[in-house]
C-alpha cells in the first residue's frame, strides 16, 4: 500500500509523449504531489524545461540529460529514482525515456532491489505514429518495436499525418502482438485518459530486442564548475553542446534571451535540412519578440505552442550522420533579428 505509483510514457522521438504527460496534468488530482522524470537525450534540455514551466507544489520535474536512461545515462537514472522515492515520496513517478530509448532496461531496474521494494509498476504506455510504424526502417528497429512489445496500452497518436491504409496497418500490427495489450486506442493530440494510469502492468510481456542499446557505455560525469560556465550564453555566442549515441548525432544551442528568432525563417532551415537528408529531428523554445513558443519538427512536419519558460532560447537537432555543427551554427544565426 505504501509503494510508489510507476508509469512510463513511451513511444518514437516527436511522438507526443511530452504532450500526453501535459495533457496529464491538466487532469491530476490536486491533493496528490507527482513527480516526472524526463529523458532529454541531447546535452540540451527541451523536454523537462517545458513540462517544469507547468511545475508548482506537487508536481516536481526531474531531468535526464546528455544520453539514454536505459544505457549510457542508467546510472544517473538510478540516483535520481533513489531520492526521488527516499526525498520527494510522490503519489506518482512518470518516466519519460528519450524516444530512442529502450523501455525494457528501466523496466528491469525498477523490478528488482532495491526498488522492487518501493515502486508498483503501473501501466506501461506507448504512443505510436502511424505513418511512422508502416516504414519499412521502423519495422528493422528492434528498439522501436520493444516499445510496442512491452507496452500495454498501445495508442495512435497524429493520426491526422497518416492515410488509412497506414491507419488500418496500425490496428492490425496492434492486433497481433502477444500478449494481448489492455488497451488499444486511437488518441487525438496524444490526449491519454488517466484511468488508463491506474491499469496494472503484464510482466509476461517480453522483450524482443533486449540487447539494443547494450553496447553503449556510461558517460563520464561533467565537473559542475564547466557545467555552470556553460550555462550562461551572450548575445552572437550561443553555447554548443554536441554528442553522439545510439547511432545518432546530436547538437544543442542555447542562446542568450536578449536574441530574437524568426521563426519562420528558422523553420525553412530545419525543413530544408530534413529534405536534404541532414537531420530527422529537430525541437526547441524560442524567443520570438515578446511571445516564447515551443518548436517540434517531426519528419518535416513542424508544430509550434506558447511557453511560459523565458530563461533562454534553445535549440536541439538529431542526425543520423556527423555534421559540421560550428558551419551551421551560421546559418542558424542569420535566422536570429
Amino acid at each position: 500500500m505504501n509503494k510508489i505509483p510507476v508509469n512510463i510514457i513511451t513511444g518514437h522521438l516527436g511522438v507526443g509523449k511530452t504532450t500526453a504527460i501535459l495533457h496529464l496534468l491538466k487532469q491530476k488530482p490536486t491533493d496528490e504531489q507527482w513527480v516526472i522524470l524526463v529523458n532529454d537525450f541531447g546535452e540540451v534540455s527541451i523536454d523537462h524545461l517545458t513540462l517544469s514551466a507547468n511545475a508548482n507544489a506537487s508536481l516536481q520535474v526531474v531531468a535526464v540529460e546528455g544520453g539514454c536512461i536505459c544505457c549510457s545515462a542508467a546510472d544517473e537514472m538510478y540516483e535520481n529514482i533513489r531520492k526521488i522515492i527516499h526525498q520527494l515520496r510522490p503519489q506518482r513517478l512518470l518516466i519519460e525515456p528519450t524516444g530512442m530509448g529502450h523501455p525494457a532496461s528501466i523496466l528491469d531496474m525498477l523490478r528488482t532491489a532495491p526498488f522492487a521494494s518501493e515502486v508498483c509498476i503501473e501501466a506501461c504506455i506507448c504512443l505510436v505514429n502511424p505513418a511512422q510504424l508502416c516504414k519499412e526502417r521502423f519495422l528493422h528497429d528492434g528498439t522501436y518495436l520493444d516499445q510496442l512489445s512491452l507496452a500495454d496500452v498501445l495508442l495512435a497518436n497524429k493520426t491526422d499525418l497518416c492515410n488509412e491504409e497506414a491507419l488500418d496497418f496500425f490496428w492490425e500490427y496492434a492486433e497481433e502482438l502477444y500478449p494481448p495489450k489492455w488497451i488499444i486506442d486511437r488518441v487525438q493530440q496524444a490526449q491519454i485518459k488517466p484511468e488508463w494510469l491506474y491499469l496494472s502492468t503484464d510482466e509476461s510481456r517480453m522483450a524482443q530486442y533486449p540487447t539494443a542499446h547494450q553496447h553503449e557505455t556510461p558517460r563520464q560525469s561533467t565537473p559542475l564548475q564547466s557545467v555552470l560556465l556553460q550555462q550562461i550564453p551572450r548575445v552572437g555566442k550561443p553555447i554548443r553542446k554536441p554528442s553522439k549515441g545510439l547511432g545518432s548525432y546530436t547538437c544543442g544551442w542555447i542562446f542568450s534571451p536578449k536574441e530574437i528568432f524568426d521563426l519562420n525563417k528558422l523553420n525553412q532551415l530545419v525543413v530544408r535540412l530534413y529534405l536534404e537528408n541532414h537531420i530527422h529531428r529537430a525541437k526547441g523554445i524560442f524567443r520570438t519578440g515578446e511571445d516564447w513558443y515551443v518548436y517540434n519538427c517531426v519528419e518535416g512536419m513542424p508544430s509550434t505552442h506558447d511557453v511560459a519558460y523565458r530563461r533562454d532560447s534553445r535549440l536541439e537537432l538529431i542526425a543520423t550522420e556527423n555534421i559540421d555543427w560550428k558551419a551551421l551554427e551560421t546559418s542558424i544565426m542569420e535566422c536570429i533579428l
